[in-house]
């Protein structure tokens, strides 16, 4: 099958579809990915690929074509620019280029939906269907850099985020209550909305279930820090453990491995709070350093802001947490919740409630013989549901659905 990835963020930025891609190549298909320039993790375009260098290259056996975007640096407004950028010359690469040879196009739509311009723009020349796999819902992630329902760039995100994902031949959504916000307020029809939950790579099966005995409890954190993630509920909540002695003397530390827009006010809050001894900042780590943390971890932490339907989403750590198979005290509603409830792999409370995620921390400390025995429930549950061999098996079923419905 000849596959074309639209992904405005690729190699040599570390992200999923990567791997994604990787596997498409390896299972015989032939690849051509759409991107932009990388500067995710740089803030600025990496000097290889500046001056129109490196438009054209092979990545692990995939062709990789690259658009000039304006560079990501700092703030939502440079951030808005970039992602129109991709849109729009994306949309002028896939208008005028030599037609590809493709079967079908699939969207990698983390974040934003303007991604899907160049790939209805390609389907619509070419005459292919368009999978866009949603993991960011749109236009409600505008509501995490605090832009209000009722500005005039939300009420135009909104009626563009209307149009784009209606065009899509089908929708894949990573979280169950994405379909209801795609059918009520965005308008997908249900039939034309798949449920395909994030895999994650079983990279860590040597360390699944076997702990570090220190004599502390290590709570590990590890991903984006942004607002939406909540890490200030994980601080707070290592302040109430201490106000209220609720360790009752038992030692432990909060690692949180990951960089972000949120860092330095979350440093901040440490001071403010005076629990720098507890908690401790690693900075960003490639994946290739990540099995160390897995491994020192005695518990996962998973939270995610409260009170809006982000909060609703499945994060892509969730599934290597329960990789690992040790246990996760969450803060978050919605799907995650589910999971860890349905899992029985931790304790759950509501989004922000960083009172309730301190009594869940403690009972974790107090009676970890009990805990360690659901983080075996969590690897049971992963293998059942969230592995790379089930991913793709289903992923390619729909492939080939789509595929054959459109002949």
């Amino acid at each position: 099958m000849d596959i074309y990835v639209v992904s405005e963020y690729y190699y040599p930025d570390n992200f999923k579809i990567n791997d994604m891609v990787r596997e498409f190549v390896q299972r015989g298909h032939n690849v051509t990915t759409l991107a932009g320039l990388p500067d995710y993790e740089t803030g600025t375009v990496r000097k290889e690929y500046r001056f129109f260098r490196r438009r054209k290259e092979t990545v692990d056996g995939a062709k990789v074509v690259r658009v000039s975007t304006v560079s990501r640096r700092t703030g939502a407004f440079f951030r808005i620019l970039t992602y129109s950028s991709f849109a729009f010359n994306g949309y002028f690469y896939t208008k005028f280029c030599k037609k590809p040879s493709c079967d079908v196009i699939f969207v990698n739509q983390i974040t934003p939906i303007l991604q899907a311009i160049p790939a209805l723009s390609l389907g619509k020349r070419v005459k292919k269907p368009v999978v866009l796999y949603c993991m960011d819902i749109w236009p409600e992630v505008l509501k995490a850099w605090d832009i209000k329902e009722s500005s005039l760039y939300f009420r135009c995100a909104m009626a563009l985020s209307r149009k784009l994902y209606r065009k899509c031949d089908l929708v894949l959504i990573s979280s169950k209550p994405f379909r209801e916000y795609l059918t009520k307020v965005i308008g997908v029809d249900d039939e034309r909305i798949v449920y395909l939950p994030q895999y994650a790579e079983d990279l860590y099966k040597s360390i699944a279930g076997k702990y570090i005995e220190n004599g502390v409890v290590d709570f590990l954190f590890a991903g984006n820090i942004g607002s939406v993630q909540d890490i200030e509920c994980i601080i707070k909540a290592v302040k109430h453990i201490e106000d209220n002695n609720l360790n009752q003397g038992k030692e432990y530390k909060v690692h949180i491995v990951g960089d972000g827009m949120n860092l330095e006010n979350c440093r901040n809050l440490t001071k403010e709070l005076d629990v720098v001894n507890r908690v401790v900042f690693h900075g960003r780590h490639p994946l290739s350093e990540m099995k160390r943390f897995y491994e020192m971890a005695d518990c996962f932490l998973l939270t995610m802001r409260g009170g809006d339907f982000i909060s609703m989403t499945l994060p892509g750590k969730a599934q290597s947490y329960l990789s690992v198979g040790k246990p996760i005290a969450g803060a978050i509603d919605g799907s995650a919740m589910e999971v860890i409830n349905e899992a029985d792999c931790g304790l759950c409370t509501r989004g922000s409630d960083y009172e309730g995620l301190a009594s869940i921390m403690a009972q974790i400390m107090l009676d970890f013989e009990t805990f360690k025995e659901k983080g075996h429930n969590g690897r049971k549950y992963y293998l059942d549901h969230f592995t790379k061999d089930r991913f793709f098996e289903s992923l390619f079923d729909i492939f080939v659905d789509l595929k054959e419905s459109l002949r």
